[in-house]
């Protein structure tokens, strides 16, 4: 058997391999949504806009929020016991925080898909008394965090906050039940607002309002709140913000002009004609809801390449590769026999 133009095919099955390499790359793996310093940088937010001084941020505490959160990324168990069922301020001394002085630590967590550090503090610690607490305590004086992202591809937050007994300045001995003296109050009450003369609502987010909370004092959809302002189930809502909660009417109603007619007229006289005012409406708010702008169709020729080369068929994309290397060998082989 003669094998025609065997080095057309040897060079076809080497672009074939290179194809593989350069479009079968495995894709990086996806990063947590924050960062333990965009985490405790939101605290320290929330605690100057209720009165209270920030936290200093302390390395062993970071150390020992970030072993607790890789512990329960890696284990699926949430909650303040971690490994070995150890408490927050045995995790805390076991990485040398006080330095052999009893200490006093407290922790929040929490983990959740797409969750970032303002929607952690925002719309899940600071609706809870013994989170809030903990985010505005009068009682420690640092604090550390630690982020990771479990196998679901889920964010887990940990904080600690602590301080070494004895520390200035002088702490009381008990843990507080909640914040005291805040100048304002930490979650506003939703008041809905009234229709503007166009007979749209627009609501304005106050401080620790959700979009869930929104959604139910106005008795709106989520689905619909969330079309009629081009957000997700996943986007953070900030004060000042406007939200559209009925659009406004696209229904005008138009003017009408009155002609006097004579009963008897003695002459008829050519009308002036007046020009009609067009009525106006001054938008309520300068925001511009975004454009969604549209997005490309997927190559379905990389995906696939992509997809064999990520993942649990990673080995199949390797196997392809062998059997082109093999191939090529073989070829070789032949060829030199033939000739």
């Amino acid at each position: 058997m003669t094998i025609k133009h065997p080095k057309r095919i040897l060079a076809i099955l080497i672009l074939f391999g290179l194809m593989l390499f350069t479009f079968g790359a495995s894709q990086p793996a996806r990063a947590q949504d924050g960062t333990p310093y965009e985490v405790l940088a939101e605290i320290n937010g929330l605690r100057i806009a209720n009165g209270r001084a920030p936290l200093s941020e302390n390395q062993y505490l970071n150390i020992a929020a970030q072993n607790h959160a890789n512990w329960i990324a890696s284990t699926g168990q949430g909650g303040h016991t971690g490994a070995g069922g150890s408490s927050p301020a045995d995790r805390a001394v076991a990485v040398g925080y006080g330095e052999g002085a009893p200490v006093r630590v407290t922790e929040n967590w929490a983990r959740g898909p797409g969750l970032t550090p303002y929607s952690c503090v925002y719309d899940m610690w600071a609706t809870s008394s013994a989170h809030i607490s903990n985010m505005l305590t009068t009682w420690h004086v640092e604090f550390g965090a630690g982020v990771a992202l479990d196998g679901e591809g889920m964010t887990v937050y940990v904080v600690k906050f602590g301080h070494v007994v004895g520390s200035a300045p002088p702490q009381p001995t008990s843990v507080p039940s909640g914040p005291i003296g805040t100048p304002a109050p930490l979650v506003q009450p939703i008041a809905t607002a009234q229709a503007d003369d166009d007979g749209s609502v627009i609501h304005v987010v106050q401080f620790g309002q959700t979009l869930w909370g929104i959604s139910e004092a106005y008795e709106i959809s989520m689905v619909k709140l969330l079309e009629q302002n081009y957000l997700t189930e996943d986007s953070s809502i900030f004060p000042g913000q406007n939200l559209v909660i009925v659009p406004a009417s696209v229904e005008e109603d138009a003017e009408t002009e009155e002609e006097a007619v004579e009963a008897t007229p003695t002459q008829t006289e050519e009308p002036t004609p007046t020009p009609t005012r067009t009525p106006t409406r001054t938008p309520r708010s300068t925001q511009q809801a975004p454009t969604p702008t549209p997005t490309e169709k997927p190559n379905p020729a990389g995906t696939f390449l992509v997809s064999i080369f990520s993942g649990d068929t990673l080995g199949i994309g390797i196997g392809l590769v062998a059997v082109s290397l093999l191939g090529i060998v073989l070829l070789f082989v032949t060829s030199s026999r033939l000739n």
